[in-house]
């Protein structure tokens, strides 16, 4: 087995120079306390500059690009080319998905639909590649899933057809295709997939939210750019194993977002669509971290309001979160930031508190040296901002929830199977219980209707994992052995902090940390179920951490 510090014993450490032909510097990388001590260079739209924060945060309308699409029959739906300005006065080269309905055109439609209804839809090929789409988080029959196995040629055609039977929730969907799900989905193959019930109508009308004006679904990506403004995508050996990072971060596809708000209560449905940023999620003032109230994660509301004043929000997951924007004066600004954080990118402890050490790095710790590697000049576990709101005279409006959100029933785990899912790396790659993925491997098979706990476990010497399971949802039952940074936030019992709560389809395995999560495998579909369990760490995931499962009649 390759270990981490061989790896990067054979790699070595490359200085990369900036986008735009700016001058490289090192910026330090893995722990908080070592980012802190390091100069940045501030850059075009940097998202650390606060001054940058100027371009109007794109919101979703009725029809168009991230348009609300009710759907109301079947849908012909086109994977393309085009181009789309995602910095000011300049067109990128994108991928979109483009549908219609009723006469209006729609790219990468925001589906909304009710819980119950059938879901409809063909997926024409119009790119050079291979592609489809998985319904992220929605429980639909292995055949409709978007299985790396289902991925069709250039040219080829899916029929999609299956009842949306998820509670109300925010889930998403995105490109799936075999080995190209990391380039495809940041190249723009993704958008939300909205689900009401009667519970999402209770919290709506208590609160008096409208989607697209007080209800803002919010996707947040980091993506690099060169010179000409468009996309950049070219990992390395380093990244493709690390995963990409971007430095210029956009809300909505917006750099530098900044949005009007009057002093009520506002919804942000918070999507982590990059491919492999972390971020700490938290609204400041100034230099105070305000309260926000989570309402849901990755499959739909939770039980309780619960208050917090800061949230991890790991690629694939999902936060529904509430925001008093009353809490500042009109004329202030209040951001919503990534703090710091200890990317725990390293092998344990090494010199000066940082990441282990290698022979000839004076001292460099590395989580440091990772980051030299590099392209991107924004290195995991940095602060910055994703989004300014711009506080407005208007109407003091104090939102009253009910006590009780939704019903979220605990799975009963009496007589559970264990099974042991170990995260470790070999080969240069990510594995799971040994494993890197093959298209015709079953890893194991899981018998229909039953319950199993995953003790899901990620070695010291590790990086984190943003686990995700296709066809069912979990509950988080322990986090066990956190690191200080997970451990603080945990006020929810068994280690668990709020992004572990309700349902879950997605969660964040720190290296030297062990997940349990309970899983009930009944469904209504006919004969076997084969489904994926992977990495959302997308470079990971086309990188072959990811094994089949199988779930017996």
């Amino acid at each position: 087995m390759l270990q981490r510090r061989q790896l990067f014993q054979f790699a070595g450490v490359a200085a990369v120079a900036g986008a735009g032909g700016a001058t490289w510097m090192y910026l330090g990388a893995g722990r908080s306390d070592a980012l802190a001590g390091v100069p940045f260079r501030h850059y075009p739209f940097d998202p650390v500059a606060a001054e940058n924060f100027r371009q109007k945060l794109f919101i979703p309308v009725a029809s168009g690009p991230f348009g609300v699409l009710d759907v109301a029959g079947p849908l012909k739906i086109r994977a393309g080319a085009a181009s789309f300005p995602l910095l000011p006065g300049r067109e990128s080269p994108f991928l979109l998905y483009q549908t219609e309905q009723s006469g209006k055109a729609y790219q990468n439609p925001i589906f909304r639909i009710e819980c119950g209804a059938r879901f409809t839809a063909s997926l024409d090929n119009a790119l050079a590649e291979p592609t489809i789409i998985h319904w992220h988080g929605l429980h639909t029959p292995a055949a409709m899933d978007g299985h790396p196995a289902s991925t069709i040629g250039p040219g080829g055609r899916f029929a999609y057809d299956f009842k949306v039977s998820n509670r109300g929730g925010t889930y998403w969907y995105h490109t799936h295709a075999h080995e190209l799900t990391a380039e495809q989905a940041y190249h723009g193959l993704a958008s939300f997939f909205l689900v009401d019930d009667d519970d999402q109508r209770s919290v709506s009308k208590a609160l008096d939210l409208q989607l697209g004006i007080t209800d803002l679904p919010l996707v947040i990506q980091d993506k690099q750019f060169d010179a000409q403004g468009k996309l950049l995508y070219k990992p390395g050996a380093h990244e493709a194993m690390m995963g990409w990072l971007g430095d210029i971060v956009l809300a909505n596809l917006t750099p530098n977002a900044v949005q009007a708000v009057t002093p009520r209560t506002y919804r942000l449905r918070l999507l982590n669509g990059s491919n492999a940023r972390i971020y700490r999620l938290a609204f400041v003032k100034g230099r105070t971290a305000l309260d926000f109230t989570v309402i849901g994660t990755d499959g739909g509301l939770i039980e309780r309001p619960e208050t917090v004043a800061e949230a991890f929000l790991a690629p694939g997951e999902r936060l529904d979160v509430l925001f008093d924007a009353g809490q500042a004066q009109p004329g202030e600004d209040i951001f919503l930031k990534s703090l710091a954080f200890d990317a725990m990118e390293n092998e344990g402890e090494g010199p000066a508190g940082g990441a282990g050490g290698m022979p000839g790095m004076g001292g460099m710790g590395m989580g440091r040296m990772m980051a030299s590697m590099s392209s991107s000049r924004l290195p995991l576990g940095a602060e910055f901002n994703v989004l300014k709101l711009s506080v407005t005279a208007g109407e003091r409006i104090v939102a009253k929830l009910p006590v009780t959100l939704s019903r979220v029933k605990p799975i009963r785990t009496e007589g559970a199977a264990q099974r042991k899912i170990e995260l470790s790396m070999g080969q240069m790659r990510f594995l799971i219980n040994g494993r890197t993925y093959h298209m015709d491997e079953i890893a194991f098979d899981v018998k229909r209707g039953a319950v199993e706990i995953w003790n899901i476990s990620n070695p010291t010497m590790g990086m984190p994992h943003p686990m995700h399971i296709h066809g069912f949802s979990f509950q988080v039952l322990e986090r066990i052995g956190s690191p200080p940074q997970v451990a603080a936030m945990a006020r929810f019992g068994q280690g668990r902090t709020v992004s572990d709560l309700g349902w879950k389809d997605t969660v964040l395995v720190w290296p030297g940390e062990t997940v349990r999560v309970t899983i009930d495998f009944a469904h209504d579909f006919p004969g076997d179920q084969t489904y994926v369990f992977h990495c959302h760490n997308l470079e990971h995931e086309d990188g072959g951490m990811m094994i089949n499962f199988r779930v017996k009649a």
